[in-house]
Parts: structure tokens; C-alpha cells; sequence
């Protein structure tokens, strides 16, 4: 999970400022610079992976961007692909997906899950495909903590800029 066993939760949110890379394809509110993760594909067969993650005590944002080759995604994405797409991550981190719901995402559909892994951390998913790309932005909170809408905030200042 996002989350190491040393957060603790914090007190009321930093200002966030808008944060674009430099590919220039989206921007995001996040209160800090994230660290950023570039992983490009090396080879056409290959995913390339961008990560961008703040991490402070009480929370983690990430926005990850996952270029796959052509024709690899469906053609089109639906609420059952997005279903298996969640069902994958909660497998992945040893987690359970415990609910999903229809939401938007840079305004589209896309559906919003909620993971819990065995020590109660939840993250907040929400996943989008849009062509060969897939945005996954998540919002991870330790066992116990409220959001108190911050991330409804971050999902909704997600804006797609630029397309694949």
C-alpha cells in the first residue's frame, strides 16, 4: 500500500497548487512537487509507466499514466472493464475491493473504487481509459481517517490537457 505504518494523520490540508509535467498532457492539484516516477516503454511491446506521488503524513495522491501499445486495451471502456481493471489492483496489493460507484474523471465516465488492504489502509481509486492510455488517480488514507472531501478536490481538479 501507499501508506507506511508511520503515518499519522494530520491536521487540516496544505494549499494546493496546480501541477503540470513536463509532457505537458495533464494537471493535477497536489499541495507539494510530487515525486515523479518515469518508466517509458523501451520497446513496442511494452507499457510505459509515468507515476507522480505525494506522499505526507495523513494521506498519498498519485496519478499514474500507463501507455500501452496499440490494439493491447479494449476498444472501449465500460463498467465492467473498469469492474476488472479494480478487482486486478485489490488483487494486487493482497487487498479487498469493498465498493465501487460510477464517478468522472476529467469529465468522464469512469468508475471510482475503494481498497483496503489487510491493515485497513484504504485507497480511493478512480480509472480511465482512454484509447492505449489508462489515468488511475488514487487517494490513500491510513485505517480510520476521513478524507473530509479532499479527495473528491483532487479528483476534480484532474484535467486531461493534451491527448495520448
Amino acid at each position: 500500500m501507499l501508506l507506511s505504518a508511520a503515518l499519522a494523520l494530520s491536521g487540516a490540508a496544505a494549499a494546493q497548487a496546480l501541477y503540470s509535467p513536463p509532457e505537458g498532457d495533464f494537471s493535477v492539484a497536489f499541495p507539494d512537487t510530487p515525486a515523479v516516477r518515469d518508466q517509458p516503454a523501451q520497446r513496442s511491446k511494452d507499457i510505459g509507466v509515468r507515476r507522480y506521488v505525494d506522499q505526507e503524513p495523513g494521506r498519498a495522491m498519485v496519478v499514474s499514466i500507463e501507455d500501452y501499445p496499440d490494439g493491447a486495451l479494449p476498444a472501449a471502456a465500460d463498467g465492467g472493464v473498469y469492474d476488472h481493471m479494480l478487482r486486478g489492483l485489490a488483487e494486487d496489493r493482497n487487498g479487498q475491493l469493498i465498493s465501487t460507484r460510477a464517478a468522472r474523471l476529467a469529465g468522464r465516465p469512469c468508475l471510482q473504487g475503494r481498497i483496503m488492504d489487510p491493515s485497513g489502509d484504504v485507497e480511493i481509486i478512480r480509472i480511465l481509459m482512454i484509447g492505449d492510455r489508462i489515468y488511475q488517480l488514487t487517494y490513500a488514507l491510513p485505517e480510520g481517517a476521513d478524507a473530509k472531501g479532499a479527495d473528491q478536490a483532487f479528483f476534480d481538479s484532474f484535467k486531461i490537457t493534451k491527448g495520448p
